[in-house]
């Protein structure tokens, strides 16, 4: 025997009702502006009153009396009160709820707090209707209780809703709420707050959603905006649906170099427009929505068409030329490359803008920074520089960037007698504790070599006279740091104790660490010293550290009108004081 069975709603949901909305003042919000709309309204009113009784002693907005909101409209009224707790029921006509998808949940979202509706319906010949009201409360939701509606002579005149609810929020919170919910509410929105004596209602500020679109386009009953370099924060509202806005994930266009363009879509009359119910506060993931962000970003497309200065990246380029979207490309001009350094912390201003020589190379690698910052010193001392950029993936595909040259390897050698070898086979000297190690020896000569590929897929060598490099590991501590430097080499002890920073210098973030500044300082004086000791003697770079310490230590001590001569002889310290006129004539 076959069976069939039907869908239904069985009587014990009506028990979760109360959950379906978080009864909160933007829920509440949302959707009593959202009704008055769809009743015609020209106008809503939200004010903010102490309760009628209450203890003398509470103060009204501190959450231990509640205050009383009320929101009233001019709107049609509700003719049956009945469809209040009818949930899934709604008295819009057919063509609003194909055109909005009204639920007929909205009103759920005053379930978990006391109210009072107070109701007088628009009658079709003019005649004045009676109004009525009904109070109610969590059980009237839940099914647990029935509800008595009475008339009211105060409805609302001459038609029109007015619905109260207890709110234990401050008044500034609930001010603040509504000012969000009206903000880009297609109608002006009274707020009056009681609280306060000597005020008056006022106009809450409200502002178009696309306000400062440079481009707008209409698409199946939606208006799209496009934006230049938009300020807005991650997962900020990009659809506005009559005032209740939220994000579906509509397309943001970075250009190189350039602008950054985004889009909004405010509702007009789009019935495909599927939102999860019953609050809003996302779209269903339907073919509609995929279509919905692929014509935004056309709409964006469009909008780069007309500017100056679009910068496409390839792309977005051929997404839009396939579109029938003609974008000007961008011109050949990229970033000057500039060596990394071991300071991630340390934020430099990319270099500006240049143009692409015929003669240009792009650093297809990304080299550790000391191998970085040799390559930087060799390429400046032999005037190669000028023709490193920096490699952009985003141009893949214009002609222009692909036919410049690219670093396919770099080969650091080092002489060793008559022959070259490769860096990491140079021999590292053994170290017995930090500040006696042995320091490397300095070889006769070194040379980069930089094998660069072609657009036609040959490759040649570059090869670029170095008098410096660092052998080891990157991201070494400064006394694993192996700094070789050329015998004929002016290389001078605090030009190369900075290259030693640029190339090793990582600070450590944790909690028990010192201050950057204090490791940075702390570095630069053992940097100082390796490169002393390397490039003069160890007895200058002790001199000199020695001279350091008491500056860095000592020199607080000493009075300004005394000179000071220290005489170390461990284990003895003999310091003498005196004038300084007499110290003077002494010398």
């Amino acid at each position: 025997m076959t069976r069939t069975i039907r869908a239904r709603i069985h009587e014990t949901a009506v028990k979760r009702v109360t959950r379906i909305y978080a009864a909160t003042l933007a829920d509440i919000f949302a959707e009593t502006l959202q009704n008055s709309r769809r009743a015609g309204a020209a106008r809503v009113r939200i004010s903010v009153a102490a309760p009628a009784h209450g203890p003398a002693d509470d103060t009204p907005g501190t959450g231990e009396t509640p205050l009383t909101v009320t929101v009233s409209d001019d709107g049609a009224g509700i003719a049956d009160p009945a469809v209040l707790l009818s949930f899934g029921e709604n008295g819009w006509d057919d063509t609003l709820v194909r055109r909005e998808d009204a639920a007929g949940f909205g009103f759920a979202s005053l379930a978990r707090r006391n109210c009072m509706v107070s109701s007088r319906p628009r009658s079709p010949d003019g005649e004045m209707v009676p109004g009525w009201r009904v109070a109610l409360e969590p059980a009237h939701f839940l099914g647990e209780a029935e509800a008595e509606v009475q008339a009211d002579d105060e409805a609302p005149y001459p038609y029109g809703t007015s619905i109260s609810f207890e709110a234990t929020e401050a008044a500034p919170a609930i001010r603040n709420a509504a000012e969000n919910a009206a903000r880009h509410f297609p109608l002006p929105v009274l707020f009056d707050d009681a609280t306060e004596e000597g005020t008056a209602a006022e106009e809450l500020p409200r502002r178009a959603f696309l306000d400062g679109a440079v481009h707008a386009e209409q698409w199946r009953g939606l208006v799209f905006g496009v934006f230049r370099n938009r300020h807005d924060g991650y997962r900020d509202p990009d659809l506005n649906f009559f005032g209740l806005t939220l994000t579906v994930g509509l397309p943001k266009v970075e250009t190189v170099h350039g602008a950054t363009w985004s889009v909004l879509a405010d509702v007009d009359d789009c019935p495909d427009l599927e939102l999860v119910l019953p609050a809003r506060k996302e779209a269903v993931e339907n073919h509609f929505l995929k279509d919905m962000r692929q014509a935004a970003r056309l709409a964006i497309y469009r909008a780069m068409a007309s500017d100056a200065s679009p910068r496409p990246a390839f792309e977005d380029w051929k997404r839009a030329r396939d579109a029938g979207i003609e974008i000007a490309s961008p011109p050949a001009v990229l970033r000057p490359w500039r060596p990394s350094l071991a300071d991630c912390n340390d934020w430099r201003d990319p270099a500006k803008l240049a143009d692409v020589g015929t003669d240009a190379l792009v650093m297809d690698r990304d080299p550790e920074p000391p191998e970085a910052q040799t390559l930087w010193r060799a390429a400046e001392r032999n005037g190669f520089a000028p023709r490193l950029f920096e490699a952009d993936r985003r141009l893949e595909g214009y002609g222009w960037y692909d036919g410049i040259d690219r670093t396919a390897a770099i080969t650091i050698l080092v002489a060793a007698g008559d022959e070259w070898t490769d860096i990491d086979d140079w021999p590292h000297p053994e170290r017995s504790r930090p500040g006696a190690a042995q320091l490397p020896s300095r070889p006769a000569a070194m040379r980069i070599e930089l094998t660069v590929s072609q657009a036609a897929g040959l490759h040649r060598t570059h090869a670029l006279p170095a008098d410096m490099a660092f052998a080891g590991e990157a991201w070494s501590h400064i006394d694993d740091a192996l700094p070789l430097v050329a015998q004929d080499s002016a290389l001078q002890p605090h030009e190369l104790a900075a290259l030693l920073r640029a190339a090793f210098f990582s600070p450590s973030d944790d909690v028990e660490a010192d201050s950057w500044e204090t490791q940075k300082d702390r570095f630069d004086e053992d940097a100082l010293h390796l490169a002393t000791r390397l490039l003069l003697s160890d007895d200058e770079a002790c001199r000199q550290s020695l001279a350091e310490a008491v500056r860095r230590e000592l020199m607080w001590f000493v009075p300004g009108d005394r000179a000071v001569d220290i005489r170390i002889r461990r284990p003895d310290v003999t310091v003498t004081l005196a004038d300084i006129e007499s110290a003077a004539g002494g010398a």
